[in-house]
């Protein structure tokens, strides 16, 4: 538990001195690390007791985390909306996998399930296209 402790309070201070710095390289670090560190922490507690609400925290974290992804200084805007278009791509694919799960456990109609699963790769297609420049990004 200490080493969580002292490990989320020094992305705390990381992201700090990102904001002091205006530095969003630091900024995006230090929430990325921090999501990351819930997402382990989370997966541990559902493995040890298999309750789904620690695999929903879990999710969260990692749409933090994939939204905060640095970048590295310097960029341009094209690279920069590039970045940023994989960035909210991947997170609508994790919400919807996530979606998909949550029907299976409830009593939705299973059927609700596909949509989920389609609203989950299709952003996998989107950035295939980004990244492969079949999508024109403007600066």
């Amino acid at each position: 538990m200490l080493p969580q402790i002292i490990i989320a309070s020094l992305c705390i201070l990381i992201t700090l001195i990102g904001v002091l710095k205006k530095n969003r390289v630091y900024f995006n670090i230090g929430y990325f690390v921090y999501g990351l560190l819930v997402v382990f922490s989370e997966l541990g507690f559902y493995a040890d007791n298999s309750e789904t609400i620690h695999l929903a925290v879990a999710s969260l974290w990692v749409i933090q985390s994939i939204l905060t992804i640095p970048n590295k200084l310097p960029y341009d805007g094209g690279k920069l909306a590039k970045s940023a278009a994989v960035k909210i791509y991947s997170s609508l694919a994790v919400i919807n996998l996530f979606g998909a799960y949550i029907v299976c456990a409830s009593e939705i109609p299973d059927f609700v399930s596909y949509f989920h699963i389609v609203l989950a790769v299709l952003p996998i297609v989107a950035i295939y296209m980004v990244i492969t420049d079949k999508v024109a990004i403007s600066k």
